[in-house]
């Protein structure tokens, strides 16, 4: 798969190359074991690529920070369908007969069993901790687990992940070219069952009914296949969603949509598309919601306006056997969820949360408690995060793009760029005074054998955790904290801010500014890297340019910690 899309800078490469040769490394040491990267089933090709060459992971992940900034969100979905390996049509149909042609796919695509699959994924997903009392319910608890990842293994493979992205594909095409005016639909006042409002068109289609709403206030009580409103500040309520296919076109109004679980733009064993044109809007639900794909594609788009997004788990963004994609193209916006959420992917799936621009809020609440590691914190799992279902199911591809503006992350354990279990898990912050609010796992962090990454573009950053975070690769894994330019602070605990841990790669690169890089714990911190299991784990911080300050007081200084740890201020 060819990935070499953008060229990090020379002095990137110069200034690493020089670094690990401090420690008698090279470039090409930082890879990991062949025997660990065996291909799996319901693995991503590029995960392989990446976990065998892991500095092309900052290729991949700006590349699709580029598709979807700078194409339409047809052409980015075409990149996410080259990731499944599957080539889109080169057909072209006006709405209706893209609406028709993608319901046709859709009836093909599932098979009898499929309603089944998807209550065995949504008991793994909420299915609770690993218990911590006695053996006989941690026995309990492992046996259901492997019965319920061994199904999902098994006939998950049986549906057609082509038709079903084909179907997705053809109808965000027929968006692109979208115009009320195109469809030419005679258009009558009248009164409709499930609409309060008036309503200027309906007709029964074979992929549902379909009807548009005139300019003024409507409230939408059922479940239409496809609504077109023309204006106005509208009320959908969307609880128990059903079909292949639903799709929503609102042309303005500051509108509010509420939905429960599968709801509002959630592609559950078919297609679900809302096209949101203006206005400032806000998104409610519980989960499986607001731009999730479950066994399926849901797509949310909202073009303009100040927006609210609330949920809670597996949400905006979110995908697992299929596609979750939530695209804002500009405000000031709120995002709200508890878990899995803002860029969220597990097995066989792709979660993207889009944003491009605008002084935004991704704020992850404390729901879930964390009882494995503490009795004090919460399990995230969120903002550019991946995880798979040890050991059988591997994890997919979890992302934040964000466009610019001055950005806040808080969230708790898992998130913040990170991964889990053959996965890749990243944010690209393309500008902006950005921070990060993080506890452990966060921040460029990978674990168990996935990728973590985080890439902040520009600005005056701070990134606050406790550890395992800041560019650390935990397991055979990597972790990755890349800050390009601006003045940032730095503040951690422990085994943080380039550290290397159990055969794992973590690195921290700033190239610009005058950052100050402050942990509480120097031993395994700034450019750690240990020994274990007849192979080391590597550690860097580099720092290229800009007059710094450490914890230890010292600035332009070089030291090694562990076997192949090592810190550098070059300047």
């Amino acid at each position: 798969m060819a990935i070499l899309l953008f060229l990090i800078s020379q002095s990137f490469y110069a200034h690493l190359d020089s670094s690990l040769a401090f420690i008698g490394l090279s470039r090409e040491d930082l890879t990991f074991r062949s025997d660990y990267v065996k291909r799996d089933d319901h693995r991503f090709e590029i995960v392989d690529v990446v976990l065998e060459e892991p500095l092309e992971s900052i290729h991949f992940v700006r590349m699709l920070s580029d598709a979807f900034h700078r194409n339409s969100l047809h052409e980015a979905f075409t990149t996410l369908m080259s990731l499944y390996t599957f080539e889109p049509g080169k057909y072209k149909y006006d709405f209706l007969t893209a609406l028709e042609q993608s319901y046709e796919l859709l009836s093909h695509a599932f098979p009898a069993e499929s309603l089944e699959i998807l209550n065995v994924l949504e008991e793994l997903v909420v299915f609770s901790p690993e218990p911590t009392g006695s053996i006989a319910e941690e026995k309990a608890y492992e046996s259901k687990y492997d019965s319920l990842t061994y199904y999902l293994s098994e006939h998950a493979r049986h549906i057609d992940y082509r038709k079903l992205l084909l179907a997705a594909h053809t109808v965000l095409a027929a968006l692109d070219e979208y115009t009320f005016e195109g469809l030419n639909l005679p258009l009558s006042k009248m009164e409709l069952k499930g609409v309060v409002g008036d309503v200027l068109y309906c007709r029964e289609f074979e992929f549902g009914t379909l009807v548009v709403g005139d300019s003024g206030p409507n409230i939408y009580q059922r479940d239409f296949a496809v609504i077109i409103d023309l204006g106005g500040d509208d009320t959908y309520h969307l609880f128990g969603q059903h079909g292949y296919l639903n799709v929503i076109v609102d042309e303005s109004g500051d509108d509010s949509y509420f939905g429960g679980d599968y709801d509002i733009a959630c592609g559950r064993l078919g297609v679900s598309v809302i096209l949101e044109k203006g206005g400032d809007d806000q998104y409610g639900a519980r989960n499986f919601a607001v731009g999730a794909g479950a066994f399926g594609v849901g797509v949310l788009i909202d073009e303009t306006g100040d927006d609210r997004y609330g949920g809670d788990t597996f949400v905006q963004g979110a995908g697992c056997f299929g596609v979750g994609i939530l695209r804002d193209l500009s405000g000031n916006d709120v995002y709200e969820g508890a878990l899995y959420a803002q860029g969220f992917a597990s097995t066989y799936g792709i979660g993207i949360l889009a944003d491009d621009g605008g002084n935004d809020r991704y704020l992850i609440r404390q729901v879930y408690l964390d009882e494995i590691r503490y009795l004090d914190h919460y399990l995230s799992m969120s903002q550019g995060f991946a995880i798979g279902f040890r050991p059988d199911l591997p994890a997919g591809i979890g992302v934040i793009l964000e466009g610019g503006g001055n950005d806040y992350y808080v969230g708790d354990i898992f998130g913040q760029g990170a991964a889990y279990w053959y996965g890749l898990g990243a944010i690209v912050e393309n500008g902006g005074n950005d921070n990060y609010v993080g506890y452990q796992y966060v921040q460029g962090s990978g674990t168990h054998i996935a990728l973590g990454l985080l890439i902040d573009e520009s600005g005056d950053d701070n990134y606050v955790a406790k550890g395992v975070s800041q560019g650390c690769g935990h397991d055979l894994s990597l972790g990755l904290l890349y800050d390009l330019q601006g003045d940032d602070t730095y503040a951690s605990y422990d085994l943080s801010q380039g550290a290397g841990n159990a055969n794992g790669i973590g690195l921290l690169i700033d190239e610009f500014g005058d950052d100050t890089y402050a942990v509480k714990r120097l031993h395994n911190t700034q450019g750690y890297g240990d020994f274990r299991r007849e192979y080391g784990s590597i550690g860097v911080l580099l720092d290229i340019k800009g007059d710094d300050a450490y914890s230890s007081g010292e600035d332009a200084q070089f030291w090694e910690r562990g076997a192949y740890g090592i810190r550098i201020d070059w300047e």
